[in-house]
């Protein structure tokens, strides 16, 4: 079967791991939010916070793609930052997997942890 068709049962797969990842994502944002709200004594420190909740929008509107026709790179992304595991995955065709892996491994853009510095 072609890897690029998504059966009802992979969509549902799909479309589980991708919300579970966007809402993992969201929480750690509020967690730093917190934390640099807390820590804020100054007007930059307030405009520090402006400024990275717009940085964290954008990204997130870029990264959270839900369109079949780009998910196997959402979710290699999503593997790669630590957002989301194989297991998330388990329900996917087993070719769908290894490209998301292979992908993954490919690419350079660093861990959940590393993208929530300020």
């Amino acid at each position: 079967m072609n890897s690029d068709k998504w059966t009802k049962k992979e969509k549902t797969v799909a479309r589980r791991a991708f919300d579970n990842a966007h809402k993992r994502e969201c929480e750690e944002i509020i967690n730093r939010i917190r934390e640099i709200a807390n820590n804020a004594s100054t007007p930059d420190d307030m405009w520090q916070l402006y400024d990275f909740l717009d940085e964290k929008r954008k990204e997130i509107y870029i990264k959270y793609d839900y369109r079949y026709s780009v998910l196997i790179v959402v979710f290699a992304r999503l593997l790669k930052e630590g957002w989301i595991t194989v297991d998330d995955l388990e329900g996917l065709k087993e070719d769908k997997i290894d490209r998301i892996k292979h992908l993954g491994e490919g690419l350079t853009r660093g861990t959940k942890n590393e993208s929530m510095k300020t």
